[in-house]
């Protein structure tokens, strides 16, 4: 009875317009990375939030400006790290790509990152990095809400999505060039900066795997690897290089990543190739 009452109670107050709710729309899912867009409505109006949407920003250069964000852990005392994990770096990049050129001025990008890691190095554990991101005034926000916070084993309900302004963890992060702080847990990134065009912070291995190099706050920013010729292409290329490649053709036909983004996004598609050697 009780349970019915509230029900009628809720029922009640969304019909008078004084609950807000969310709206979420599924973007991008893949190996536990799934990004969403997620406006609110009350009354069913939408809340206008003026954000700088459909906005198409390549996922190579998103990939660049999420590794040149930092975290230190406590009060901002704590050994330096990375904001995002490096093994869902460019998943996330691509999640959020894709989500900022189909958003509405009204929709947040909602990004949810589990990586399964092992705890005290013998059992096995689920970590989530969560993010809150959006453009306004030709900044790109992003927040970091959770960075690989272990997921509780007796969790009952779906992972907590990032809220505005919410601090669950204790960290600060740490601001990069090109890069402003907000608040102890979000940036404003001059996105069009020449600085985010290039990997100053990450290389991929021949083997795919994706590397970094110690920052130091006084350490000079790493000078990026030249271009591999492209001009003629090695003929025992993987298919999910030449679909790769594929996708970035058609992409630099639309118009969506400039020559420059072009050239870099094309040579680390080939270093990240089985068939590319050093």
């Amino acid at each position: 009875m009780k349970r019915a009452l509230m029900i009628a109670v809720i029922a009640t107050l969304l019909a008078t317009g004084c609950i807000t709710r969310s709206v979420k729309e599924p973007v991008f899912e893949q190996d536990q990375t799934s990004v969403i867009l997620r406006s609110q409505r009350r009354g069913g109006e939408t809340l206008p939030k003026g954000f700088g949407h459909p906005l198409a920003i390549s996922a190579a250069r998103i990939a660049h400006i999420l590794s040149r964000i930092d975290l230190r852990s406590g009060e901002g005392d704590g050994e330096r790290q990375p904001a995002i994990p490096l093994d869902s770096l460019y998943l996330i990049a691509e999640g959020m790509s894709k989500a900022l050129g189909k958003a509405d001025p009204d929709q947040e990008v909602v990004v949810m990152s589990v990586r399964r890691g092992k705890h005290f190095y013998v059992f096995d554990r689920n970590y989530l990095t969560s993010l809150l991101a959006y453009v306004k005034d030709d900044l790109l926000y992003i927040q970091v809400a959770r960075a690989d916070w272990e997921v509780p084993n007796n969790l009952k309900t779906q992972l907590p999505e990032p809220r505005a302004d919410e601090e669950v963890m204790k960290f600060r992060l740490v601001a990069s060039d090109g890069m402003t702080l907000v608040t102890a847990q979000a940036v404003a990134v001059s996105w069009r900066a020449p600085i985010c065009q290039r990997p100053t912070r990450t290389r991929i291995r021949p083997s795919g795997k994706v590397v970094r190099r110690e920052i130091l706050m006084e350490t000079p920013e790493e000078t990026p690897a030249p271009p591999i010729s492209t001009d003629v292409l090695p003929g025992d290329l993987s298919p999910d290089t030449l679909r790769k490649l594929a996708d970035l053709e058609d992409q630099k036909s639309r118009g969506e990543v400039t020559q420059t983004e072009y050239t870099v996004m094309r040579s680390t598609i080939l270093r990240a190739d089985p068939s590319f050697s050093e």
